[in-house]
């Protein structure tokens, strides 16, 4: 067992999108994690506010900033880039409006260190508003509290996501080649990846601890469209029962999503999106099946 957690192990990727007001301390937060920290991808994804020209003045301070810029493709498609870019042992993900707390890096890495059969670490999280106020979120409590008394994760993730964000994830670089990489999803991208790797049989490292700050403002994405959000919920539910029964026709805990599902009024869209997997003759989202079966419109229409 290491007594250390090493040196340059660790890869995190800001995807930047118009946080002019927030991304120098999201980037203090990772530049302050220590040795452990390899380098620091930030990619602006077409901001049209200062973002971009403040982060290269921070990327000109410290050599392990790689500081980039594209035409807005999306947060899924700009996290998948910087993956992809990582040279890292671990990858890690970091909003650029979000925070990690000191010791975060250490605190997984030695996790996933001491579970070699984890592939992915995350941990509680603390909430803040637009001015750096803390803030209580009564949801998330609930969630987190249903989770632990529960411990399963595939029903507690469609119940109530207590990962939360893609900020949440740490992982094993090699974790992308077993499962791939996030799906197109403006919403719900981390569900549904989390949920995939679950139906792998992928296990995760949970620190019941705050090393995550998660903001909450006015611009944040998943307040845009409540109708697209329970869109995408419901297609990452189906698409999780779909791998599974794959892999085994009955399980318990079929039963458990299936009256989550239900309690949460997503049964019809479930189905929907179930049907279309189906007909396509596939397991899991690919884009093309996204573009092709107009899926997400479909449910979109029945969550109205």
């Amino acid at each position: 067992m290491r007594e250390s957690v090493g040196v340059g192990r660790v890869s995190v990727i800001i995807p930047l999108y118009n946080h002019e007001k927030y991304i120098a301390q999201a980037v203090e937060s990772v530049l302050v994690q220590g040795e452990l920290l390899k380098e620091l991808i930030v990619i602006d994804d077409g901001s049209t506010d200062r973002s971009a020209s403040i982060m290269d003045g921070l990327s000109s301070r410290d050599s392990r900033i790689k500081f980039s810029k594209q035409e807005n493709c999306g947060a899924h498609a700009t996290i998948n880039r910087g993956l992809a870019l990582a040279t890292g042992e671990f990858v890690a993900i970091l909003n650029s409006d979000d925070c990690f707390v000191p010791g975060r890096l250490v605190a997984l890495v030695r996790a996933l260190d001491l579970d070699a059969g984890s592939d992915l670490a995350s941990s509680s999280i603390g909430f803040f508003n637009g001015d750096g106020d803390d803030i209580q979120n009564e949801w998330f409590d609930k969630a987190l509290e249903k989770f632990i008394l529960r411990r399963d994760i595939a029903v507690s993730l469609v119940d109530a996501n207590y990962l939360m964000t893609t900020s949440n994830f740490l992982m094993r670089a090699s974790l992308l080649e077993k499962v791939g990489f996030f799906a197109d999803l403006r919403y719900a991208h981390d569900l549904e990846f989390a949920l995939r790797c679950r139906a792998q049989g992928i296990r995760f490292c949970f620190i019941n601890k705050t090393l995550l700050k998660y903001r909450f403002h006015s611009s944040n994405t998943i307040s845009e469209n409540h109708a697209k959000v329970r869109a995408e919920w419901a297609l990452c539910a189906a698409s999780y029962l779909r791998q599974r029964y794959r892999v085994r026709s009955e399980d318990s805990a079929y039963a458990d999503i299936k009256d989550v599902i239900s309690l949460h009024g997503l049964s019809d869209m479930v189905e929907i999106a179930l049907d279309a997997f189906k007909r396509a003759g596939i397991f899991q989202l690919t884009d093309e099946f996204m573009v092709e079966s107009k899926i997400l419109d479909q449910i979109t229409k029945a969550a109205q």
